[in-house]
C-alpha cells in the first residue's frame, strides 16, 4: 500500500502572490534559486517543476513536504547555512514580518547571492493608503489588524513585525543591494479615489520634506526614496513585493 504523502500547500493569504513573483524570475531554468522561509515547500515545489534548479530553508524540518528538494534548517534571525555568493535568485514570499531580526535577514539574503542577483522580497504593504488610514483610525496596521497574541507559542507566525519600504531600502542598500524593481500582487479598489484625490498631496508633502538645501550631500538618497515611496504599487498595492539587486558583476 503506497504511503500517504502529502502535498505542500501554499500557506500566504494573497494566493496570487506565486504567480507574481514567478513572473518576475528569468526564464531561463538554468538559474539558481534558494526559497527562504519556504514553509512547507509550495512554491519551491512549483520552481523545480518549472525546471529551476531550487533549495530551501527554514525554521521547521518537519513541515517541509517538497520531496527531492534540498533543505536546509535555519533560524532566519540568525544565519543562513550556505556559502557567500552561492544563489541567483533568492525569494521570499510573506516572511520578513514574521522575523524579529530584520537586518540580519536582509544581510543573509544578500550573502548567498552572487554579484549581479537578485532577491525578491514580499510582504504586506503598510504604506498603502488604505494602510495609513487603518492605522490612523483603529492604531494598528493592516497587516497586523488586531492585538497579537502574546500568550501563543508559536508568536512568530504572527505579523509580530511589519516593515515598509524606506526601511527595506536602508536594509539592501546597507548590506550591498539596490531596489531595482517595486510592483504588488493588485492594486486595491479602495485606494483609487484616495489616490486620485491625495497623490498631489503625498508629492509636495514628501518633496518638501527631503529636497532641502541643507540635506545636498544626501540628494541621491532622498530622490531615491521619492521615486519609489510616490509609486501606484507603494501607494495602492497590497502586498510589497520588492526586488533588490546584489551590487557587483557576476563572474564564472
Amino acid at each position: 500500500m503506497a504511503a500517504n504523502v502529502q502535498e505542500p500547500k501554499g500557506i500566504t493569504f494573497q494566493p496570487d502572490i506565486y504567480p507574481r513573483v514567478l513572473s518576475l524570475l528569468p526564464r531561463d531554468t538554468n538559474t539558481r534559486i534558494l526559497d527562504i522561509g519556504a514553509g512547507e515547500g509550495y512554491f519551491a515545489q512549483l520552481l523545480a517543476q518549472k525546471g529551476y534548479h531550487v533549495e530551501a530553508t527554514d525554521y521547521l524540518r518537519d513541515n517541509f513536504k517538497a520531496a527531492d528538494i534540498p533543505f536546509h534548517q535555519a533560524d532566519l534571525n540568525r544565519a543562513i547555512p550556505l556559502a557567500d555568493d552561492t544563489f541567483d535568485w533568492t525569494v521570499s514570499i510573506e516572511v520578513i514580518e514574521h522575523i524579529e531580526n530584520h537586518i540580519q535577514f536582509v544581510k543573509e539574503t544578500l550573502r548567498v547571492l552572487r554579484p549581479g542577483g537578485h532577491a525578491v522580497i514580499t510582504t504586506p504593504n503598510i504604506l498603502s493608503i488604505p494602510s495609513r488610514w487603518h492605522f490612523f483610525t483603529y492604531g494598528y496596521t493592516d497587516c497586523a489588524p488586531r492585538p497579537l497574541d502574546p500568550a501563543m507559542d508559536a508568536y512568530y507566525m504572527q505579523h509580530i513585525n511589519p516593515i515598509g519600504l524606506p526601511q527595506i531600502m536602508f536594509l539592501a542598500e546597507r548590506f550591498g543591494g539596490e531596489l531595482v524593481n517595486l510592483t504588488t500582487n493588485r492594486i486595491r479598489r479602495s485606494a483609487r479615489l484616495p489616490m486620485l484625490l491625495l497623490y498631489p498631496f503625498f508629492a509636495l508633502a514628501l518633496r518638501g520634506k527631503l529636497i532641502r538645501k541643507e540635506y545636498a550631500d544626501l540628494q541621491p538618497l532622498y530622490r531615491r526614496h521619492i521615486k519609489w515611496m510616490l509609486t501606484p504599487a507603494n501607494l495602492m498595492g497590497r502586498i510589497t513585493i520588492a526586488v533588490i539587486r546584489k551590487r557587483g558583476t557576476a563572474t564564472g
